[in-house]
């Protein structure tokens, strides 16, 4: 499986489309919660930012190691989510640094790395590939989740899950 380049594009953009669409939220909305269960805008953007350092360092795994382990990570088990950063501003700065780093990376692979796989207990397949189109789908949901919390009227927010 190879990456293909509209992917990597999207991969790219991400953090910049991010910081666009968070620079219109008001600071006192980023802690609203609309139930226990739900995280705030905060935690989500927070989370999309905390994982990056995680999923650089499953690349560089893949990359260099001919028989790579990748441990499951389990945000629920995570109690810094809400508290990982100083500001949203440090947050999206760091996003952007890994992502940088993440995609230099995967523009340095071979097409040897690229087709690596790593065991993965949580997944039944696991390379930089589904990593890469991982990170879009997975980014890309959090933050149809903080434009809900954003952007839903009131007598509407309870209808969120």
């Amino acid at each position: 499986m190879m990456i293909n380049f509209n992917e990597l594009i999207t991969l790219k953009n991400i953090p910049d489309i991010t910081n666009s669409f968070i620079s219109q939220i008001n600071d006192s909305d980023f802690d609203r919660k609309i139930n226990t269960e739900s995280w705030t805008i905060r935690e989500h953007l927070y989370h999309i930012c905390g994982v990056q350092k995680m999923l650089l360092e499953r690349i560089e795994t893949i990359k260099n190691n001919i028989d790579p382990v990748i441990e499951p990570y389990f945000p629920q088990n995570d109690n810094s989510i809400g508290s990982k950063y100083n500001s949203i501003s440090a947050a999206l700065t760091e996003y952007k640094t890994y992502r940088n780093q993440q995609i230099e990376i995967i523009e340095s692979c071979s097409e040897e790395e690229l087709r690596r796989e790593a065991l993965h207990k949580e997944y039944k397949k696991y390379s930089i590939p589904i990593i890469v189109t991982h990170m879009i789908f997975h980014e890309y949901w959090h933050m149809y989740r903080v434009e809900e919390l954003f952007l839903t009227r009131d007598d509407f927010i309870n209808n969120i899950d």
